[in-house]
């Protein structure tokens, strides 16, 4: 995010420097802007600080506008440069524009105009310096702060590929959407990227379900009252208390279409209107969004739109459901049989060996949610000593009602066994499934516990 926002105004007109740069903190706010008299102080001004463009005046004592240009381009190829001048000459600018500039401007041309190529110009600073770090640290492999991801077990290649991914555009200006199913930690990303672009600065979190318009207008842009006496009351929102941090905008696809149209005027003009107040206030935050929904079905319902769609598309993080997640599922669960048993003040039971693998084919409906209040079901159930499965196999045993494949149906021998063989087979798969826990097996035979143990003791 901060790579792409640092202006640097050269010009040995003072007047004409502080003038510029008053206007342009006016019609780009999201921009840092500093300024430079001397054009001998070019160069160490670009070995001290990483500009993203330049704007350049042609005439000036010591070195001139196009002597800075090519050394501009020579020793910082990823600064853009745009010349604004009282030069009018057609040759020039087009001499200048092969030379490597951005645009060529007249100083009396219309200022609005050069906002617009500046702000153009920093977004494509951006994108081109997000394309190069995403393409060196894909092809590197290598996670340059993976202590950002702490708060995340996995060991699934495809969920690392996408902590490589964040941590690429995480510095990005654009806005990043993380979809994924309720319980598949997208908060968790959230925070993530926090920890990667802005840690030291807020990181505000709202919820967007069920939120009305007004309530959303109030709550992020805050409020200005002028009292009939004159006085101003003020009611800071999200994005006052945020500045430079991280505003997380969760669930998006709740939000009603007249609050899409307010937010995507703060993405496309990085500034606000407190409700009340016709003064714009500038974005300097980062913007995260997430969302259980399909985005593009509820555009093509009318129910969101197609400018807010493919600007929150410039990032797209899709996480996977736990169900796709295997390899992490035994990690999972004796991380929370830790967490359950600190919280419990209770000795932290063993997972049973054979666990994940009767879990194989659970298709955990609610995710790590599901699955962490299993958990702690089954440790506050447990003896201290092996994990108490039941809460386990009554999802599963739940999740089976109706739901008979073929490949379930009992298929039986050319001899028919006796009841008595059917009956201790039966017995024999609950307590295999259930890691010998009687109370489960009982549960999943239709029978009481100490029924079971009756017909284990009678058998042996």
């Amino acid at each position: 995010m901060k790579l792409a926002r640092n202006i640097l105004l050269v010009d040995d007109e003072p007047s004409w420097l502080r003038s510029l740069a008053i206007t342009l903190n006016r019609l780009v706010p999201e921009a840092k802007i500093d300024t430079c008299v001397d054009s001998r102080q070019v160069d160490n001004r670009l070995a001290l600080n990483d500009y993203a463009l330049v704007l350049l005046d042609l005439t000036m004592p010591f070195h001139s506008g196009e002597t800075l240009l090519e050394m501009i381009r020579s020793k910082s190829p990823k600064t853009r440069v745009i010349i604004v001048t009282g030069v009018n000459e057609v040759d020039t600018a087009v001499r200048c524009i092969k030379n490597g500039a951005y645009d060529y401007f007249i100083k009396t041309d219309n200022v609005d105009d050069l906002a617009r190529t500046v702000r153009r110009a920093l977004e494509v600073v951006g994108l081109e310096r997000n394309y190069l770090m995403i393409k060196e640290r894909f092809l590197s492999r290598i996670l340059h702060q993976p202590q950002a991801f702490n708060n995340i077990l996995t060991c699934e290649p495809a969920l690392l590929d996408q902590f490589r991914y964040l941590e690429a555009v995480a510095m990005s200006p654009e806005p990043i959407l993380i979809s994924g199913e309720s319980g598949t930690g997208k908060d968790e990303f959230a925070k993530s990227c926090h920890q990667l672009s802005c840690a030291d600065s807020p990181f505000i979190n709202i919820n967007l379900a069920g939120i009305n318009t007004h309530a959303f207008e109030l709550q992020v842009f805050g409020q200005m009252t002028t009292h009939d006496d004159g006085e101003v009351c003020a009611k800071a929102g999200a994005l006052h208390h945020v500045k430079d941090g991280l505003l997380y905008l969760n669930e998006i696809g709740s939000l009603p279409l007249a609050a899409q149209a307010k937010l995507i005027d703060v993405i496309e003009h990085k500034q606000y209107y407190p409700v009340g107040s016709d003064r714009p206030y500038p974005v300097n935050c980062k913007i995260i969004a997430s969302t259980q929904d399909d985005l593009l079905s509820l555009n093509r319902k009318g129910k969101f739109r197609s400018d807010l769609l493919y600007r929150l598309k410039s990032h797209k993080i899709n996480l996977p459901p736990l169900r796709e997640r295997k390899l992490d599922l035994s990690m999972l669960i004796n991380h929370f049989i830790n967490l359950a048993a600190n919280e419990m003040g209770l000795a932290a039971p063993q997972q049973p060996i054979n666990l994940t693998s009767q879990l194989a084919d659970y298709d955990f409906p609610g995710n790590l949610h599901e699955l962490k209040g299993m958990v702690f079901d089954g440790v506050s159930r447990s003896d201290g000593i092996q994990l108490n499965i039941t809460p386990f196999m009554e999802a599963i045993n739940e999740g089976n009602i109706g739901a008979i494949k073929p490949q379930d149906l009992i298929s039986f021998p050319r001899e028919l066994p006796t009841l008595a063989e059917v009956s201790q087979a039966l017995i024999d798969e609950a307590m295999s499934r259930t890691a010998n826990n009687q109370t489960a097996a009982a549960r999943m035979l239709g029978i009481s516990q100490s029924a079971l143990s009756r017909r284990i003791t009678k058998e042996k």
